[in-house]
């Protein structure tokens, strides 16, 4: 009887202090970390916490510009002139973000370096699209089509980009960036830059 008495003492001593809500729910209660909440992803996310900011959105950009191409070091010598092969470049963009992750956007990038062709520095005007992911840092990829503008001339235009963009606020963020801009002037030319810059937001 005492061997009885004793063995319930203990069991009883044992699981009254640590006695809780056995059920799966309270365990991973217990044990749960805190879930990473996007603060300001402008892409998707389901459910109210992870919902992603939407709306008009507009960023600038700064980097560096190469002009390459199959002919640019034979079109760097037309006329007698240089062409700058590599530049500072800026762009601008506006838009409208939508919560599934899909942006439209429109962009102006003074891309610095001379056009092929030696008809004056290049500037892209352009529009398309970007699809950014749910994570963090949010990584994007985007395509664009438009014109290049050089002198007197244009030439139409595409830019193929991906980057990322780090959120510090629900609207502002700051993002890195690298694009193929490719027009034809005298021959198909890829024009590579590598930009950093800022984007707001504004919306729900």
């Amino acid at each position: 009887m005492r061997t009885s008495t004793l063995v319930i003492v203990v069991v009883c001593a044992g699981s009254g202090p640590a006695h809780a809500d056995p059920s799966p729910s309270a365990l991973i209660d217990a044990f749960k970390v805190p879930p990473a909440v996007l603060v300001g992803a402008f892409g998707g996310g389901h459910g109210h916490a992870t919902r992603a900011p939407h709306g008009w959105f507009f960023g600038a950009d700064t980097g560096i510009a190469w002009l390459v191409g199959a002919s640019d070091v034979e079109a760097r010598t037309t006329g007698g002139s240089s062409i700058d092969s590599k530049a500072w470049c800026f762009g601008a963009r506006a838009g409208y973000q939508l919560a599934s992750g899909l942006a439209v956007q429109a962009r102006f990038d003074k891309l610095g370096v001379g056009a092929p062709d030696g008809s004056g520095e290049l500037v892209a005007v352009t529009a398309g699209v970007r699809y950014s992911l749910p994570v963090v840092p949010m990584p994007f990829a985007e395509a664009l089509v438009g014109s290049a503008v050089h002198g007197d001339d244009m030439s139409p235009m595409i830019g193929l980009g991906v980057g990322a963009s780090l959120f510090v606020a629900r609207h502002l963020s700051f993002d890195a960036s690298l694009r193929d801009w490719i027009v034809d002037i005298d021959g198909m030319h890829h024009i590579p830059t590598l930009m950093l810059g800022i984007s707001a937001g504004f919306g729900g």
